[in-house]
């Protein structure tokens, strides 16, 4: 497996340690994080520079090696060959198509990645500068962008207008970064979040995400009031990449979700949390309107 981040903030890079504590960069007023260094490995351990050793990125490995991760035995360097791909630029599967060895989700898609030492380091596209302890600082998407370049409605700016979801399953965590919604034929909503995949409104064509969470019975209402199960609510997480489960399907056992706004075949706003065997996904969620999820 090889490095991918969502702004969740677990990494194949840090899977195998304990929760991440994680730093938002304020250009040069950031604390400083504890980043454990190659002297701190056991004394047998190999390190970087000769070969095998622990990494964050291709450059903590020699020339001939890259930086690959794996759920069971963290980041080492490993022979292979190194991506080409470029930081804020360069559309990236996995650490494998970057320079960096570091591919994160971005407000479309994902993008290779590299580190930083402040928020002026980083590409328009990956603008935050992030630490995690035990891997360093790298440039991350700003979470506060709306969905994908969709303009913020009037009455629904900043929190309303963003979808921030966070999925978490016991070590593993991932981000659901845009969403949909379409109208039932009972004038209930169905509401489609997505990590990846094609920011458009889908078709039988579009390329298949790395996660869905599908919400289904949502009332089509502005009013705050809380909806659940007990109101026709129901929740399913598809985790079609495996970054999550080991089920490519789950339903929730239990779902409440709050409007926070909503206009007729415009966007319906809401603040999610759903519970499934395992894990969780909580958050809210900005999703426009899309005539093809219309039953």
């Amino acid at each position: 497996m090889t490095s991918r981040l969502s702004l969740s903030l677990l990494l194949c890079l840090s899977a195998c340690q304990s929760d991440p504590a994680v730093v938002a960069d304020a250009s040069t007023d950031l604390p400083a994080v504890d980043v454990p260094a190659v002297e701190d490995a056991p004394l047998d351990a190999p390190t970087a520079l000769d070969g095998g050793g622990r990494c964050s990125f291709n450059r903590d490995c020699i020339p001939s090696e890259r930086c690959e991760c794996d759920e069971a035995t963290g980041c080492r360097c490993a022979p292979g060959a190194r991506g080409t791909g470029l930081p804020g630029v360069t559309s990236c599967a996995s650490g494998n198509d970057c320079q960096s060895a570091l591919c994160v989700e971005a407000t479309r898609g994902s993008l290779c990645s590299d580190a930083c030492t402040m928020s002026s380091d980083c590409p328009a596209a990956l603008p935050r500068c992030l630490s995690i302890s035990g891997v360093g600082r790298f440039c991350a998407r700003d979470p506060s962008i709306p969905d994908a370049g969709v303009d913020a409605p009037p009455g629904c700016e900043g929190a309303c207008a963003t979808t921030d979801l966070q999925a978490t399953f016991g070590s593993r965590r991932g981000a659901f970064e845009r969403a949909q919604h379409g109208r039932l034929a009972s004038g209930r909503l169905v509401i489609e979040s997505h990590s990846g995949g094609d920011p458009a409104c889908p078709t039988m064509s579009s390329p298949t995400p790395r996660r869905t969470l599908s919400l289904r019975g949502v009332l089509a209402t502005a009013d705050a009031t809380p909806q659940t199960q007990a109101d026709g609510l129901t929740a399913v997480l598809f985790d079609f990449g495996g970054d999550l489960t080991s089920a490519p399907l789950l339903r929730a056992t239990a779902v409440r979700v709050v409007p926070r706004g909503y206009t007729a075949n415009g966007y319906v706003s809401l603040e999610v949390t759903a519970t499934f065997p395992g894990g969780t996904i909580t958050g809210g969620l900005f999703a426009p309107h899309c005539d093809s999820l219309d039953d």
